[in-house]
């Protein structure tokens, strides 16, 4: 999953071992990609792209 800091667009996170390059980051593993969601939104890291929503079958 891509992560974006729009914010520190060279920000480093030790202690998950992520390194945003010009402001962005490739995660694949779970528990990091929930780590990084948790990260203070002072941060101005977040989640980009994903899944797409789940459609919803029409009547």
């Amino acid at each position: 999953m891509k992560f974006t800091s729009t914010r520190h667009p060279e920000l480093i996170v030790h202690d998950l071992g992520v390194v945003f390059v010009d402001g962005e980051a490739e995660v694949t593993d779970k528990a990091t990609i929930e780590a990084l969601r948790g990260l203070p939104a002072e941060l101005g890291v977040r989640a980009v792209g994903g899944r797409p929503a789940a459609s919803r079958p029409t009547d």
